[in-house]
């Protein structure tokens, strides 16, 4: 997320004489990176790319809470200038100990019902007869250079701390917001229900977005995203109830994507935005309005519910840990200094170093973080240039090999396949499509998209193949073409098999385990419009190359479908493609398959004796499969080394089988077992043409 920081704003927070050019510099090298300077109504403004897990930076406080240490570092004189807010603990204390109450005239606090599984924080104040002047000349300025557009104070105000402090607030229209019934309910949306937003577009929700709710079921507001019209504010608006809420970032994101309102408080909380932010945006909110509006803030009706307060994280960490992945030693009290400017508190005992990041630091969770916080504020530029002195890691993700993938490909290549690349989502024509060939309705075998780009790709694909014959028949003068393509497929959790169960296990946190995302199962799916016996030509020569025994193919009960399998281990299926007589198609488990190959070839003793090789054609019944009897043949006798199918015309089948014998062997001493052979085969009910001499 790109960010825009005038720089005399900025010097608001930084008191430094490092120009423009100096922080563009100094702050790329080691903190967020400012990809341009605009010049923008006459002053310089930084263009800033924030990670997204730096929300806490997504502010001109935050940068300047960076640029004052980077800056400081690099020897540049910086220092992040205090804040002076109005504390209203502190002021509802005094008021107590002096028992003097702050008025609250009329001013009652709206009944809030918080969920704390929702809603980690809200806190409100109200702000009484507001003025609607119109801004400042400095604070339009400053909205016209970050590009938010222009109303008065009362509206302004709420954008403008947002981008100085980080945290996104709202303004209620008071009055509305009481006639209403004067109660916050935080719950979850049912489907169906409609809402109106400020700019007086109907929205109807999908059911589990965050919304405010009053007694009488009525949303009132789409909270940390959108202010609903009823409760917005208007021309008539006299007295404003100034709100902040930290909401469960995700339904944030569900919400904001589900109904495409992609504000910058949305972009803002559905990163998982500190609550800890939301004290300074509050008190610089207040402060402005009591300035710009000549408000009145009724300190008597501040509300802070915080269920969701949290304490400091500690993490341990040994120093040695530093020069294990810098490879540089530094002193221990250059490291706690680092880390103290950083806003983070230290503990040294012995040669252990506990650290408690600041509670708006999200990004600081394990020791490494550390290591990179150190690492990033020194300067990975001058980290010494050397070789490593250790070991290259070979730990290699299980069922990734990008050496056999791209050998895989370029064979397939040299034959005259044609990679291709296809979308992950497809349209609900194909989902059914796909379903029917399943055995299942596409609502059972498909995962369906909440919130589509487009209706035309809203289901997650669960084969390669529907999408091929879409790009065959979107080449229809290729006559002969095969298309491949390595991809993820996407299964429903209860179509998931327990290998893909177990290694989601391994890999993925717990956390991440218990989500509804979908299990992949990554194939190599090879689809062809040619002749059968050359697609699958082209996978004992894909096997070969990656050292795997030639395949075998197990009819199975589905009609032209056979189970692909090696050494007793199922690899794939390969079968006609539905309603597409022509048109063969190669279904292959990739990570099947590198179980099963090998680097380099396994060396086999060259026999003593040359083997003798003939030639044998066989008319076959018309049920009767190739592949069953080129196994008939090879389990006739141990001397049979190797059956294949040299040529078929009609029901004529030619097989060419090589003999290995052991000892000295003539074709006049084969004769027995040729006889064998064509009486094997009749039993079956095919007839050898010709005669066995």
């Amino acid at each position: 997320m790109n960010i825009l920081i005038p720089y005399t704003w900025l010097l608001e927070h930084v008191e430094t004489n490092a120009t423009a050019l100096e922080i563009q510099k100094y702050l790329s090298l080691c903190g967020p990176s400012v990809e341009r300077i605009h010049e923008i109504e006459g002053e310089s403004v930084f263009d800033i790319e924030v990670t997204t897990n730096r929300v806490d930076c997504m502010s001109v406080r935050g940068i300047a809470r960076e640029a004052a240490v980077i800056l400081e570092q690099a020897g540049i004189h910086a220092k992040l200038k205090p804040t002076t807010f109005l504390d209203f603990h502190e002021t509802r204390k005094q008021a107590s100990l002096t028992g003097r109450q702050v008025p609250r005239e009329t001013f009652e606090v709206p009944k809030i019902v918080n969920d704390p599984n929702l809603c980690n924080r809200c806190m409100c104040i109200v702000i009484a007869n507001v003025q609607r002047n119109q801004s400042p000349a400095w604070m339009q300025k400053r909205l016209k250079q970050i590009g938010i557009n222009v109303h008065d104070a009362v509206i302004d105000i709420t954008n403008y701390v947002t981008h100085e402090y980080g945290h996104p607030c709202h303004a209620f229209d008071y009055d509305k917001l009481m006639a209403k019934g004067g109660v916050i309910r935080v719950v979850e949306a049912k489907k169906g229900e409609k809402f109106t937003i400020i700019d007086g577009t109907e929205f109807t929700t999908l059911g589990g977005e965050i919304v405010f709710k009053n007694d009488n079921d009525e949303i009132i507001d789409l909270p940390a995203i959108k202010g609903t019209k009823n409760t917005s504010i208007d021309a008539s608006t006299k007295n404003v109830m100034l709100w902040i809420e930290s909401l469960d970032h995700k339904k944030v994101r569900f919400a904001s994507m589900t109904h495409a309102i992609r504000t910058v408080a949305a972009q803002l909380d559905e990163k998982g935005l500190s609550p800890q932010l939301a004290d300074d945006t509050f008190a610089r909110a207040v402060e402005l309005y009591t300035q710009l509006t000549s408000a009145q803030p009724l300190v008597a009706t501040y509300t802070d519910i915080y269920p969701g307060k949290q304490e400091p994280l500690s993490i341990q960490l040994n120093i040695s840990l530093f020069q294990e992945y810098l490879g540089i030693q530094l002193e221990p009290q250059r490291i706690r200094e680092i880390l103290h400017v950083l806003g983070c508190e230290t503990q040294l005992y012995d040669s252990m170093l506990t650290v408690h990041p600041p509670l708006w630091r999200t990004d600081l969770t394990i020791p490494v973080d550390i290591v990179e916080e150190i690492a990033r504020i020194y300067g990975y530029h001058n980290l010494p240039s050397v070789l490593m002195n250790g070991a290259i890691p070979t730990l290699k993700q299980e069922g990734v090999d990008f050496d056999a993938e791209y050998t895989a490909k370029q064979i397939l290549a040299t034959l005259g396949s044609q990679e291709v690349y296809t979308y992950s989502m497809i349209s609900e024509q194909m989902a059914h499509k796909e379903a029917v060939w399943l055995g299942k309705p596409v609502d059972q075998s498909h995962i369906k998209l909440k919130n589509p780009l487009t209706e035309d790709l809203a289901y997650m694909r669960r084969t390669l193949w529907s999408s091929h014959l879409d790009v065959l028949a979107m080449n229809p003068i290729h006559k002969d073409l095969t298309v491949f393509e390595f991809a993820n497929v996407y299964l429903p959790h209860k179509d998931a098999s327990a290998e893909l169960q177990h290694e989601r296990k391994m890999s993925l946190s717990k956390d991440v385990q218990s989500t509804i995302l979908p299990y992949e199962k990554y194939l190599l799916t090879i689809t062809s419009n040619t002749n059968q016996r050359q697609v699958k030509g082209m996978l004992s020569a894909l096997l070969r190359s990656l050292y795997i025994a030639e395949p075998t193919y197990q009819v199975t009960e589905q009609k032209d479908n056979a189970r692909i399998v090696v050494d007793g281990h199922t690899i794939g299926e390969c079968f006609v493609a539905p309603n597409q007589s022509t048109i063969t198609v190669l279904d292959l488990n990739w990570k099947a398959i590198l179980k099963l190959c090998a680097k380099y070839p396994q060396l086999k003793p060259i026999p003593k004796l040359s083997p003798i090789i003939e030639d044998m054609t066989f008319e076959l019944a018309h049920d009767m499969k190739i592949q069953s009897m080129i196994e008939l043949i090879q389990t006739t006798d141990p001397l049979i080394a190797k059956v294949e199918l040299k040529d078929q015309f009609r029901e004529n089948a030619t097989f060419t089988i090589t003999y290995q014998p052991t000892t000295e062997t003539s074709a006049t001493d084969l004769l027995p077992l040729r006889k064998k052979i064509a009486k094997t085969i009749e039993q079956q009910g095919g007839k050898l043409i010709g005669k066995v001499e």
